[in-house]
């Protein structure tokens, strides 16, 4: 059997933010456990579905119980939405997913959150530029 490969380790603070940020989310389900409450990846495409609109269609996704059948939703997110965001989830990783281990799905939260973060701050520049050109009127 190969060996697993170590997981990904966030901090304390970034887990709390992980959890901060879902509980945001108006999601079809309470989420209590988030190793057990996310593995299918329906809730997933839901939080995906508010980030992204156009890129989620959430009859792709069905609530589940087979780990067959939450890797079959994973693959799909995988395909049809992660590749979109550039995000690469690989077969392992996948099976992480659909199994709850590793501590993968805190993981690819904050990876969600922080991509999701970064695209939507208003640019320094374009902040910045606004104020600039009205205070500055140049040598006439």
């Amino acid at each position: 059997m190969p060996s697993r490969r170590k997981s990904i380790q966030l901090s304390t603070q970034e887990l709390i933010d992980v959890y901060q940020w879902v509980k945001q989310f108006n999601l079809s389900k309470d989420i209590k456990n988030i190793n057990r409450d996310l593995t299918d990846g329906v809730l997933v495409a839901e939080i995906l579905k508010h980030l992204y609109p156009k890129l989620v269609d959430l009859h792709n996704y069905t609530k589940c119980y087979a780990t067959r059948n939450k890797l079959d939703n994973w693959q799909t997110l995988n395909r049809k939405v992660f590749s979109r965001l550039n995000i690469y989830l690989d077969e392992e990783m996948m099976s992480d997913l659909a199994c709850g281990s590793n501590g993968m799905l805190e993981v690819l939260l904050f990876e969600l959150m922080a991509k999701y973060k970064w695209e939507n701050k208003p640019s320094y520049y374009q902040h910045h530029e606004g104020a600039q050109d009205e205070g500055y009127r140049g040598e006439e």
